[in-house]
């Protein structure tokens, strides 16, 4: 198999070193005797595409080229402007002077910065819209800043968010979850380019087996989601969504890091780029392969992070038919990833005295088909597939019998019409069909699962406008039925944008959700604890779980002279009713058991601050904290505490983007996270106790150095600093009879990488 993998490794390679690169528009002068020659780029150097030009004296307007260039003809001369703009983008203003005479100018390259205001959403209203005119506030991070910031995977690329946390959950195998707002993973709905196949058994590893270089851009909505995207989205949605490029290329890239004293870290991946000339067939490929051993923090023979070996492959190809306005999209990838945490590394897993090890094999793929009709509608209809099998060993002792095996298809399709009706109304309505099915074997700690989740939804959604550039109003509801509830559930969305004060926009959102009684990502992870394992279940008349919410806030933004300055003020609040709650039950001779059952209730609110100032070629400085409450309305039985576990109350970062030189960027990110209740389960300690952690603040420092080469090819050298002041967890629990699940710091402690990434 692993010769397979390297195979279709250096099939891509060899493709994207046969596939062009770059293309360049040759101008015939005799055919523009009078004209203007441009090239407008982005920060990156990259050419723009699809970019709106006007001369604005002769009212001429024309579009980029897939280079970035344009020529225009004119007639007369004298003192002239030009106006560049696209979405996401700064809009840019040009003056220059041209003779009357005949003559061909070639301007110097025009930059266009990118501005967050300008930047383009659709998770929020499964819609394109700009974000400042978006009724639901979608937060984003592109490709550069996920680039930037020297992402491995989406677990990493999250981290970029307000009021976003991705946390370990595991001292063995570093099993991670992300919460929005406080709210554990399960609440939390990711979507790989808007489709909901991320599954709970996904969902135990799969935050750090997701690729950055499979990602151009992330979109996190909060809260509200549920109307369009089903109940798993309480908390909110993760949008992941892969390329489609614009230009055609290769990149290749290695990072070497070493984690704290001697711990290698190694990554290599090829990614390639394919654009037709005629700009109708687009490809992005790419190859992945990660090797990182074990690391003992705290010097007592067993993994603080567990033994990594990961390899992915995977495309994403899209074909435009103009004869009939309708588009193609096809995706399709493999992850294969091998963990390991514990002792003993040589031998296999049940010669440890304590190991988590999970081999896990995944296979995405999906295809999609869009249709244009006239200016007003379009159809799209999506099939999605993913496949996750998974051997596992979660035992000690030398247990032999601690295997198991857990098998997860996850069928989805579903079927959106969107109508643009009387200039005033932007109709979406639409049905989906989800299927997960999950088989789970472990005969240690006599579990056997055998089940199919099935969800039918259908949706409708209205965007109103009000008054024109004043107010919006979108209102959608989403009825579901469940396969593990009797009734049908509707979820009704309502949301407004009210944008009659200039720069500022007011938002509103409320919202309704429901999680259903089935299993969860942390039920299929077995943590151990004092040599035994912890085993969740459902009691038999657990009912789902339901939410209302409603957020409330102003965003501020301002631009002008290559200038940005934002800020962001929001409330939000979250009820909870028929809370799942957890309670020990029941002790086997190497398990203890805790049933999930419905509580009282409770309640999430909090506040979220954010601001922002770029300085078009200079800087670009954010910040983002949270401050929130998460209660339950009764305390819960194991600890008699009313307080959301892992969950600090206050949260927040302070980034800086400094463009030292033209090719040299200086990237400093300081984070900090308060105290957090944590279970300590007994083992390593006498008896079960709830922790109040310390707070941690995490400095990351990274220097990037860029090199240009004559044939238009660029390199990228990068030397990251993490967690600088080491604010790593200090009271690990030690030995075979820790309790793996009592950790709550930093992801990494201090980590030194190195990187190289060639551009061709």
């Amino acid at each position: 198999m692993k010769k397979l993998y390297l195979l279709i490794i250096l099939s891509i390679f060899t493709v994207g070193l046969l596939l062009p690169t770059q293309e360049s528009v040759k101008i015939d002068k005799n055919k523009y005797k009078k004209s203007i020659e441009g090239l407008v780029v982005d920060g990156d150097g990259n050419g723009v595409f699809d970019a709106t030009v006007i001369l604005i004296e002769k009212n001429i307007v024309v579009q980029t080229s897939r280079t970035g260039r344009f020529v225009i003809e004119f007639l007369g001369g004298g003192a002239l402007h030009l106006e560049i703009s696209k979405p996401g983008f700064l809009p840019h203003a040009t003056e220059f002077f041209s003779p009357g005479k005949k003559v061909h100018l070639k301007l110097p390259r025009i930059t266009l910065l990118t501005s967050p205001l300008e930047e383009v959403v659709v998770t929020g209203t499964a819609t394109p819209k700009l974000y400042r005119e978006a009724p639901v506030k979608t937060a984003v991070a592109t490709k550069k800043t996920i680039e930037k910031k020297g992402a491995q995977n989406l677990a990493d690329s999250l981290e970029l968010f307000t009021g976003v946390r991705v946390e370990n959950n595991c001292q063995n195998c570093n099993f991670t979850q992300v919460r929005l707002n406080g709210m554990e993973g399960k609440y939390t709905q990711i979507l790989l380019n808007g489709l909901p196949v991320f599954s709970a058994l996904a969902g135990v590893y799969g935050l750090e087996q997701i690729p950055a270089e499979m990602v151009e851009k992330i979109e996190v909505v909060k809260g509200g989601g549920s109307a369009l995207y089903g109940g798993s989205a309480v908390a909110g949605v993760v949008n992941v969504m892969l390329k489609e490029p614009v230009h055609s290329g290769t990149v290749l890239s290695l990072q070497q890091g070493v984690i704290y004293q001697d711990t290698p870290d190694t990554l290599f991946n090829i990614h390639n780029d394919y654009v037709s000339k005629d700009l109708n067939s687009r490809a992005s490929s790419f190859a992945r392969y990660q090797r990182r051993d074990p690391m003992d923090y705290n010097d007592d023979g067993f993994s603080d992070m567990g033994e990594l070996t990961s390899l992915a492959i995977g495309t994403n190809f899209s074909h435009f038919f103009p004869k009939i306005n309708g588009k193609l999209n096809l995706n399709a990838d493999v992850i294969y990833e091998d963990r390991r945490g514990g002792n003993l590394f040589d031998f296999p897993p049940h010669f440890a005295d304590i190991a988590e090890a999970i081999r896990t094999h995944r296979i995405d793929a999906g295809i999609g088909w869009e249709q244009v009709f006239g200016k007003t509608a379009v159809l799209k209809l999506n099939q999605a597939f993913s496949y996750t099998k998974r051997n596992s060993y979660y035992g000690a002792d030398q247990d032999p019998n601690a295997y198991g095996l857990t098998k997860n298809p996850v069928h989805y399709v579903d079927l959106t019409y969107n109508h643009i009706a009387f200039k005033r109304h932007d109709l979406l309505a639409g049905v989906s069909f989800r299927s997960d099915k999950l088989q789970d074997s472990a005969p240690a700690y006599d579990r056997y699962i055998d089940d199919i989740y099935t969800n039918w939804g259908f949706f409708v959604q209205d965007e109103m406008t009000v008054a024109k550039n004043v107010l919006n109003l979108l209102a959608g509801i989403r009825i579901d039925k469940h396969s593990e509830i009797g009734t049908v559930i509707p979820s009704p969305r309502l949301s407004l944008i009210f944008k009659g004060i200039k720069n500022l926009a007011l938002r509103a959102t409320y919202s309704t959700g429901f999680r259903a009684p089935q299993i969860f990502d942390e039920d299929l992870h077995i943590t151990q604890t004092g040599g035994e394992g912890m085993l969740i279940v459902n009691s038999g008349d657990l009912k789902e779980e339901r939410s209302n919410g409603f957020s409330a806030g102003l965003d501020f933004g301002r631009q002008s002279n290559g200038r940005v300055f934002s800020f962001s003020l929001g409330g939000f609040y979250t009820r909870l009713t028929d809370t799942f709650t957890l309670r020990e039950i029941a002790s086997t001779d190497n398990a203890r058991v805790f049933e999930r059952f419905n509580g009282a209730g409770a309640k999430v609110y909090g506040l979220e601050v954010e601001a922002g100032l770029i300085i078009a070629g200079v800087l670009d400085l954010s910040t983002g904290w949270t401050f929130q409450r998460s209660r339950y309305d009764e305390p819960e039985p194991d600890f008699d505490s009313e307080d959301f576990f892992r969950t600090p109350e206050v949260y927040g970062f302070v980034r800086l983007d400094w463009e030292l030189t033209r090719t040299i960027d200086i990237i400093a990110d300081c984070s900090y996270t308060g105290s957090m209740k944590v279970p300590h389960y007994a083992g390593a300690i006498e008896a079960d106790r709830l922790e109040t952690s310390d707070p941690f603040f995490v400095i990351d420092l990274s220097v990037t150095k860029e090199i240009g080469f004559i044939n238009g090819s660029r390199m990228t050298l990068t030397l990251t600093v993490l967690n600088v002041l080491d604010e790593y967890q200090q009271d690990l629990d030690r030995g075979m009879y820790r309790d793996a699940g009592y950790v709550y710091g930093p992801r990494l402690p201090r980590t030194f990488r190195i990187g190289l990434k060639y551009r061709f």
